[in-house]
């Protein structure tokens, strides 16, 4: 398929179905507090993955969807996993003058709340309100259930560590705070992406691996939509990220990265591995990547 191409799912919401998903009780999901540290390098995983937003914005036409949502004035955004804020960063760019977004920020980490707030307060359409310090896990209880509240809920490569098995839940507390015609927008890696294949092999080989819960996956994500039947569409997404070979300290950070584990000696451990990725002649690793994106309007 070509990138961006659309598969569409229509059917009726129905009545919540339970979803059990295998978690062996040994495992944790500790790489969400990856991001809740100061210190991990921002900078050297955006450089490698720009890519990612530039073709989500190439693919889908944000300003044409969002321009109707403005005629009442500010559009109503809540921001899942916001991070440091790259996504609205490139956003802003394209953006047409009457769009404007008043922005919830949702975040387990409060330096990435701060930091997001400081990105925002430089754009020319978005603006930062209210910052919700919480797991994605608990936003039932965090949000309080106001009919009809946000235009626009988004979830930017922000559900990769949550636990599946709470997803239903999360998933329908969110449907129930968009406003009609209001979207759902999430962007989430797929079982066929370099991503999984990285972090599966950490979790075959390496003690400390064994030890954490796969990434979620849009897959998950599938099954738990078509049990509870909101009309949606996936737009399929399918770019490499690059690394020269000479940038030897970066191809650590981004393995280090897609592990969520700065003790391990990357390189070495992903040694036998790296060959398939890496393209000789080129001089560079190209690791292929398909990441879905999915919008849900609520009727």
């Amino acid at each position: 398929m070509e990138s961006g191409q659309i598969q569409s799912n229509r059917a009726r919401r129905s009545k919540k179905l339970a979803i059990e998903y295998p978690f062996r009780k040994s495992q944790k999901l500790v790489g969400k507090y990856y991001y809740a540290r100061d210190a991990w390098d921002v900078n050297s995983w955006r450089d490698v993955i720009a890519i990612e937003y530039e073709k989500l914005i190439e693919t889908y036409p944000f300003n044409e969807k969002l321009r109707p949502l403005s005629e009442n004035g500010d559009i109503k955004l809540l921001d899942i996993g916001c991070g440091t804020g790259i996504f609205p960063s490139y956003l802003d760019k394209v953006l047409s003058e009457p769009i404007h977004l008043s922005c919830d920020l949702l975040d387990l980490s409060a330096s990435s709340l701060q930091q997001c707030r400081q990105v925002l307060s430089q754009s020319d359409h978005f603006t930062a309100h209210r910052s919700y310090e919480s797991l994605i896990e608990d936003i039932p209880t965090t949000l309080s259930a106001q009919a009809s509240h946000y235009d626009v809920i988004w979830a930017i490569h922000s559900l990769t560590t949550v636990d599946v098995g709470k997803m239903t839940e999360v998933y329908l507390h969110l449907l129930d705070l968009l406003a009609p015609e209001g979207y759902l927008f999430i962007y989430q890696l797929t079982a066929g992406s370099s991503y999984q294949k990285l972090h599966s092999f950490y979790r075959a080989y390496h003690p400390q691996g064994k030890k954490v819960a796969p990434f979620m996956e849009y897959e998950d994500t599938q099954k738990i939509l078509d049990s509870i039947h909101p009309d949606y569409e996936v737009h399929e997404l399918f770019f490499p990220h690059v690394i020269r070979d000479d940038r030897t300290v970066i191809l650590e950070k981004y393995l280090r990265k897609c592990i969520l584990d700065d003790s391990v000696d990357a390189l070495k451990f992903f040694e036998t591995l790296l060959g398939e990725f890496h393209e000789e002649e080129r001089g560079e690793y190209q690791f292929p990547q398909q990441v879905n994106f999915v919008v849900v309007q609520r009727r």
